[in-house]
């Protein structure tokens, strides 16, 4: 088997800055995750009756995360945190794509054009998904409902695309018997990527029944699975941590890679000087 993507080394000096990827993975996921609470926990407080507000005037007790985030000073929060989240989201789409890259070794000849092909379309399911989230976060409902609905399905539908593929390469790359950290990362993606599918069908379950039945507490429910959409999306992602657990995100000066060149002329000195020896 070709050993594609392997000898990835390279060295670094004069290393300026060095994130770990435990607190890379944590800080990223927390932006949005504490950012959601306090503009949760803030509006029911102090804005409650606006945010439960709805066109048909049902009762409801949960507001939506359109509603808790796209008021002010919320707002501010949720947008500046999105925005500090959304980079490093694009570059773990990046991570990812080489890290699949990397393990193509691992699949069989006849499946690598596959493999090959499914680790472009999970980059860009990945890539895709976050910018949606930076546009149903800019764009809300109050500014243009029709455009911030859409953008939401798009991130509804790519989050669990991207789940299912990613677990799907995941799985696909491990080779023998799973070590423990590999057993935690596709129990997490699998429990995660359950979640989510099950919330987001309930979500459009409730809204069916808020949209065209104006059922009491309906769109409550909608808003407690659109919570756990949220919340699960951002744990799956947090599973990252697993696979590149052992790696730091540094800023450096890259060096070539030492190679076997000069081993190998080394090598070859010693025994021409055995060989005189044995003259």
């Amino acid at each position: 088997m070709s050993k594609v993507g392997r000898d990835r080394r390279e060295n670094i000096s004069n290393v300026l800055l060095r994130v770990p990827i435990f607190a890379y993975a944590v800080v990223t996921v927390s932006l949005p995750a504490v950012a959601l609470f306090l503009c949760f926990v803030t509006a029911v407080i102090f804005r409650y009756d606006e945010i439960n507000d709805t066109q048909c005037n049902v009762t409801n007790f949960v507001p939506s995360i359109s509603a808790v985030t796209g008021i002010r000073p919320q707002t501010y929060l949720w947008k500046i945190c999105i925005a500090l989240h959304s980079a490093p989201r694009f570059a773990v789409a990046v991570i990812y794509y080489n890290y699949y890259k990397d393990l193509l070794y691992l699949v069989s000849d006849k499946y690598k054009g596959l493999f090959g092909f499914l680790m472009t379309v999970n980059f860009w399911f990945n890539t895709i998904e976050d910018a949606s989230l930076v546009g149903v976060t800019y764009i809300s409902n109050k500014d243009n409902y029709p455009v911030h609905e859409k953008i939401f399905i798009v991130f509804m539908v790519l989050s669990l695309c991207y789940m299912l593929l990613n677990t799907i390469l995941y799985y696909w790359t491990r080779t023998g018997k799973l070590s423990e950290d590999e057993k935690k990362s596709l129990k997490w993606k699998v429990a995660m990527f359950i979640a989510n599918f099950t919330a987001t069908m309930g979500l459009l379950a409730f809204f069916i029944q808020h949209r065209f039945y104006c059922k009491p507490l309906a769109f409550s429910w909608f808003s407690v699975c659109e919570y756990i959409i949220g919340y699960t999306n951002m744990a799956y992602h947090l599973s990252a941590y697993y696979e590149f657990q052992n790696m730091s995100l540094a800023f450096g000066r890259l060096e070539p890679p030492h190679t076997n060149g000069s081993v190998a002329s080394n090598n070859n000195s010693i025994t021409n000087n055995n060989k005189k020896k044995d003259q």
